[in-house]
């Protein structure tokens, strides 16, 4: 495996590979790498010649200290990308993806605002931004996204195809640790007692997909029990929940598919999930 820290080196090794006619497979991670990663680079082996990893904690999408507390190890993580196979890690520095007198920003300027886009509009800029400078640096075939973030995911296609970027996004589904918790790499920073807390949140997101699936149908009364079922977890703060069409991500109308979405504050934590219910 070869690491490359320059975009401008990473760009040339790339066209090169290009020009020799082999498919790239990008894997975007924020690093601490876990199952999930590992699961979103085994399905870009089996569908390209060449595998890249991009390890980069990106300051525009971090609140300042979010960012300092984000879990680091790069030495770990460049083992694990060498056992599973991977042939380029591309780990930048924040000064080289954005040098001195950098002023552009990438933002889906109407997508942004669903779910609870409106709050946090600001860290979905930072995403959509870092994303088009990878897409560019790299100039994958494939990129791989999880769907752990149904929101990222769609705005990501959105830009993509508003953009021209020559790349296929495949979302992988999440991987989950055995009591049914998205895997994050936030979870390493909860306590034994919040990791306990965490386990409600599949929990909750369970019972809702049982209710629609029963025939459930009103978006308020299931938001509602939603929140008062992650609610009934002491130690979870309920900072967004929402009941919508997993296409369009509205609120009013249904679809076939239904996207159950909840954020929890657990610990000064915030954790994400989600299901998708088709009918």
């Amino acid at each position: 495996m070869k690491t490359i820290r320059k975009p401008g080196a990473m760009n040339r090794e790339t066209g090169a590979l290009r020009a020799a006619g082999r498919s790239l497979g990008l894997v975007p991670t924020l690093g601490c790498l876990h199952l999930g990663h590992l699961a979103l680079i085994k399905k870009a082996r089996r569908e390209n010649d060449v595998v890249a990893v991009s390890i980069f904690v990106n300051p525009l999408q971090f609140k300042p200290k979010a960012y300092q507390a984000y879990p680091r190890d790069l030495e770990q993580d460049r083992r694990e990308l060498e056992k599973a196979g991977v042939d380029f890690l591309f780990a930048p520095r924040a000064e080289d993806m954005y040098p001195e007198g950098f002023d552009t920003r990438v933002e889906v300027l109407d997508l942004v605002d669903k779910l609870e886009g409106k709050s946090i509009r600001w860290h979905y800029r930072g995403v959509t931004t870092v994303v088009a400078k990878l897409f560019n640096i790299v100039d994958p075939h494939r990129a791989y996204f999880g769907r752990k973030d149904p929101h990222q995911l769609a705005l990501i296609r959105r830009m993509v195809a508003d953009l021209n970027f020559p790349v296929k996004i495949i979302a992988v589904p999440t991987i989950r640790e055995p009591d049914g918790l998205a895997h994050s790499s936030r979870n390493t920073l909860l306590t034994p007692e919040e990791r306990v807390a965490a386990s409600a949140i599949p929990r909750a997101l369970g019972a809702i997909e049982t209710m629609i699936r029963q025939g459930a149908t009103d978006r308020q009364e299931l938001t509602m029990e939603l929140v008062t079922t992650l609610a009934m977890e002491p130690l979870i703060k309920v900072d967004f929940a929402a009941v919508v069409d997993a296409e369009t991500l509205e609120q009013d109308v249904f679809g076939k598919s239904v996207l159950i979405h909840a954020a929890v504050i657990i610990g000064g934590k915030r954790l994400t999930d989600n299901r998708v219910v088709t009918s």
